[in-house]
């Protein structure tokens, strides 16, 4: 009877070994999918809404909403659909539309493509562009191509443009045209 429970011990704890060996040597992606597998969302979102912080005061930096955003495991990269910023400061609120976005650096460069529209109601100003990068560390918004800007008396085309959000400077290059109303005397 001894000889039979040792044979069954002996015979469990050898398929137990097998198992683990087995185990240990197998692939969790099929041969040929490992593109596949690098190239997998690892959060898929819908309604999103974000908020981030200031790590000086505590106070709230920017708010980001879209309709829904993917991100990726292997690939330190957020895609967004709709996105929408909203930052304000003593100079307003500035409010930034993209049919798409992405957020790259870790948080620290928001990019909004697609018709991209940016506004300050209390700045009475309003752009237009395909491109927008916002970096979220400087509070600067970028365009690497043609913005069109309007103003409570007027409206200036431009191949690039930089804007520091808190300060209120624009900086606009590349063949800068402006129209204004003047004034009536």
């Amino acid at each position: 009877m001894k000889r039979q429970g040792l044979l069954s011990a002996t015979g469990i704890l050898l398929l137990g070994l097998v198992v683990l060996m087995t185990l240990h040597e197998w692939d969790d992606s099929l041969p040929g999918q490992d593109e596949a597998v690098l190239t997998a969302p690892a959060i898929l979102a819908q309604d999103i809404t974000a908020k981030a912080y200031s790590e000086q005061d505590g106070q709230l930096q920017y708010h980001l909403t879209a309709r829904d955003l993917t991100q990726y495991d292997h690939n330190p990269l957020t895609e967004m659909h709709e996105p929408e910023l909203e930052m304000a400061n003593d100079k307003g609120t500035w409010t930034i539309v993209g049919q798409e976005g992405v957020v790259r650096d870790n948080g620290d460069l928001i990019v909004f493509t697609g018709d991209v529209k940016a506004s300050n109601p209390q700045q009475k100003i309003t752009l237009d562009t395909q491109e927008l990068r916002f970096h979220t560390d400087s509070n600067v918004a970028t365009t690497p191509g043609e913005v069109n800007m309007e103003f409570e008396s007027g409206k200036t085309r431009a191949g690039a443009l930089e804007a520091n959000l808190d300060k209120g400077i624009l900086t606009l290059q590349q063949g800068v045209e402006s129209e204004f109303d003047a004034p009536a005397s």
